[in-house]
């Protein structure tokens, strides 16, 4: 499988609002990052609290949802025992 056709497959595992456009990432240490949804997978490794935006005409953003996100990328789906 390609690079793209693999992070086209892993965004696709991220349970996220529907039109979300960005994403925010609250640290544990208080440091912030913000990136496109596309981009995603810059967040591997740091652990958080992801804010999804969606972006409005005149550069403004709307807050679609929350969720806790431990830092692990490809998102792996649960094991069943």
């Amino acid at each position: 499988m390609s690079y793209y056709a693999e992070h086209y497959h892993n965004l696709k595992k991220l349970v996220r609002p529907k039109g979300t456009t960005h994403a925010k990432i609250l640290c544990d240490d208080k440091k912030k990052g913000f990136t496109p949804i596309k981009d995603f997978d810059v967040f591997q490794g740091v652990s958080g609290t992801v804010t999804f935006l969606k972006e409005k005409r005149g550069g403004t953003y709307v807050e679609l949802g929350k969720m806790y996100f431990d830092g692990v990328w490809p998102i792996r789906e649960k094991e069943e025992k």
